[in-house]
């Protein structure tokens, strides 16, 4: 248990501390007249370098001492952060963007990387993995709430700089209490124990997408992330189209994370029992029903649920697909796996709110009808794959009986 509390205690500072971090950024950016215009490129460079995740992830898999390797990231990504708060103050455009790019490569670890070691602390059960892994889930979603609010709140009282510095300081928090759970446990990597061979940085890339689930669950996930990431967005769409004020939009926002919450502590009470494949299927499916009702010129009750349900089912989606990759990712792939598939739903992520950005306001009907496309046409996707696999697998099938049967050879010669 108490490796379990010490674990989720890193992820929330450490995933609060990655949350918060582009919300810092733009403040301190913004407030300065010399960077004001820069905070697109400040932007960037914090979020951009998310996609190195893949390789870096391999020397997780490799190392015996995972923990230090995870509490080394931490600190780095903290330092790292205060260094570019410092420099941007200072006016010092180039080193900042070198100090956030460090930063931003350090994420990944932070949010795939750390959740990669989750099973080794809980029961090999489905039902204790699936239950930490809905508690992981959780973690995303109040380190997603509390990050942005404590820089807002620091920020109003103090300076975005000391805002700034305060996530750097939970960062490396978070890299004590990591270590922390290595003293506690008695994982073999503790032990000086061999970790196993990982696999090829390439051939662990490849298995995403040649794997079938994980190529399913992957493709779901990052065409669900592209356009449940804009839901803050679509909520100004939404609030356009209706002539509603600022307090409005912000409540229809606040309305999907409260229900991100609840969904993450719903599958952490109580867990999944359902495959997580088909599970990120309907998801899916159930958030492009959502995103049409937002979409509707409905009743404010109706469109005020179905940003709180696609929230909710947001959040189930991730802990199935957390699930996914911790059943499918072959043995040295782990921390690839997962680091990979995280790095691909940020990017899908952040494109979905650069269009939706653009979109919002120029075009806010055909932003509100074109986002529920995207998930629908990832379940669609998604079924077409698996059926075709099956066929494919079913032909083989044929094939290999037809070469079983006697005189099969003979005939071929």
């Amino acid at each position: 248990m108490r490796r379990l509390i010490a674990y989720f205690s890193a992820a929330t500072l450490a995933r609060s501390a990655d949350a918060g971090a582009i919300v810092a950024v733009v403040l301190l950016a913004a407030a300065r007249p010399a960077t004001s215009g820069l905070v697109g490129l400040f932007g960037a460079a914090l979020t951009a370098p998310h996609l190195a995740g893949p390789f870096l992830a391999p020397v997780l898999d490799r190392t015996r001492r995972p923990r230090i390797l995870l509490a080394g990231a931490f600190l780095l990504y903290g330092v790292s952060l205060a260094t570019a708060a410092v420099l941007i103050v200072g006016g010092f455009v180039v080193p900042s963007v070198v100090a956030l790019v460090i930063a931003g490569a350090c994420g990944p670890i932070l949010t795939g990387g750390l959740s990669s070691q989750l099973g080794q602390l809980v029961a090999p059960t489905a039902r204790a993995q699936r239950r930490a892994q809905g508690a992981d889930a959780l973690t995303y979603g109040v380190a997603a709430t509390i990050g942005p609010v404590v820089v807002a709140l620091v920020a109003r009282s103090s300076s975005a700089v000391w805002a700034t510095i305060s996530l750097a300081g939970s960062a490396a928090v978070a890299a004590i209490v990591v270590l922390l759970i290595a003293r506690r446990s008695a994982a073999p990597d503790d032990r000086g124990e061999p970790a196993p061979e990982a696999v090829p940085f390439w051939r662990a890339l490849a298995t995403v997408f040649t794997v079938g689930p994980l190529r399913r669950v992957t493709l779901v996930v990052c065409l669900t992330a592209a356009a449940v990431g804009a839901v803050p967005l679509l909520g100004l769409a939404s609030g356009i189209r209706a002539g509603a004020g600022a307090s409005e939009v912000a409540l229809l926002v606040a309305l999907f994370g409260a229900g991100n919450l609840i969904g993450a502590v719903a599958v952490t009470i109580r867990p999944l029992r359902t495959a997580p494949e088909p599970t990120v299927g309907w998801t899916a499916l159930v958030s492009a029903c959502c995103l049409v009702l937002i979409a509707l010129p409905l009743p404010p009750v109706v469109n005020a649920l179905a940003f709180g349900l696609v929230g909710a089912v947001s959040a189930v989606q991730f802990a199935s697909s957390l699930t996914a990759r911790s059943d499918f990712a072959p043995e040295g792939t782990r921390a690839q796996v997962f680091v990979t598939v995280g790095g691909l739903k940020v990017a899908f992520s952040s494109l979905g709110v650069a269009v939706a950005g653009v979109a919002a306001v120029r075009a806010p009907d055909a932003l509100l009808l074109m986002a529920p496309l995207l998930p629908a046409v990832a379940f669609a996707t998604m079924l077409a794959d698996r059926a075709a696999g099956t066929f494919a697998q079913r032909r083989r099938g044929r094939a290999s009986q037809r070469a079983r049967r006697p005189g099969a050879a003979g005939s071929a010669e």
